[in-house]
């Protein structure tokens, strides 16, 4: 049974420009492994830009939007394949066992210009 969809869309650019403002806001969004994922230069931009939209979209399949939680809590890694799969940590994986959600299905794509995110929430 679905629990929850999200979807998010955001401008590449956008995630470049505060990552390269505040780089501290790197080790804020993203866990050390998703970081490690991220190619240099644009491409990993893209990459990075396409994670958060990630991140985003599964907040809303929760159902909670960011309150109460952190953005590590949700780690979006590229398997060997390129399929992206989410873990769960701490009170978002806490949030979604009281939700009753066993699995997160989630598709990530970009272009030069945006990323996507699309979330199923399932249990």
């Amino acid at each position: 049974m679905i629990r929850g969809i999200g979807v998010d869309s955001i401008e590449i650019a956008r995630v470049a420009a505060a990552l390269a403002r505040n780089p501290g806001l790197m080790k804020r969004l993203y866990t050390p492994e998703e970081i490690a994922q991220a190619p240099p230069g644009p491409k990993g931009s893209s990459r990075l830009a396409a994670v958060f939209a990630g991140k985003e979209a599964v907040f809303k399949a929760l159902g909670t939007g960011l309150a109460g939680h952190s953005w590590r809590q949700v780690q979006i890694l590229h398997q060997p394949g390129g399929a992206p799969r989410v873990q769960l940590r701490g009170r978002a994986a806490q949030t979604a066992r009281d939700k009753g959600i066993e699995r997160i299905h989630i598709s990530l794509t970009h272009d030069q210009q945006r990323a996507l995110a699309f979330c199923i929430a399932e249990g």
